[in-house]
């Protein structure tokens, strides 16, 4: 539903006068801003799944934590209907993105990882958490 919202708002044009030097054109531009966009994607990703995470596919703290994450997929402490990983190294809007998990969680690296809607942590979280063997109690 949020989904087909965003893409119905997206498709509707809307045209702003530019002013540039005394000149002015016209801008196609949509309906909504890039950044909103971008909050209505993360926040459903969030709200849709128990475990969330973003990450990026280079980074040794993300594929510390998606280790993890394996782990408990394979032992069925994790569900793949509840978990998914975004890759967003290579979305248009990445800094967007990392700009608005900073607006969320206070930071801007990744992984940032969400279990049940509230922010958990990063990838040295999870290792701890699950090293601990608190990790798994979380996600009951």
């Amino acid at each position: 539903m949020v989904a087909r919202r965003l893409l119905s708002l997206l498709s509707r044009p809307t045209v702003t006068v530019l002013q540039y030097r005394g000149a002015s054109c016209h801008a196609v531009r949509p309906h909504i801003s890039a950044m909103a966009a971008v909050q209505t994607l993360i926040d459903s990703k969030i709200a849709g799944k128990k475990v969330m995470v973003f990450s990026k596919s280079y980074c040794p703290f993300c594929t510390k934590a998606k280790k993890v994450f394996d782990k408990l997929l394979k032992d069925g402490s994790l569900s793949s209907d509840d978990y998914e990983v975004m890759e967003i190294e290579n979305e248009k809007d990445c800094e967007a993105m990392q700009a608005y998990l900073q607006k969320l969680t206070g930071g801007r690296s990744v992984p940032r990882v969400f279990i049940k809607q509230k922010f958990f942590g990063g990838g040295d979280d999870v290792v701890d958490a699950d090293k601990k063997g608190t990790l798994v109690g979380k996600l009951q």
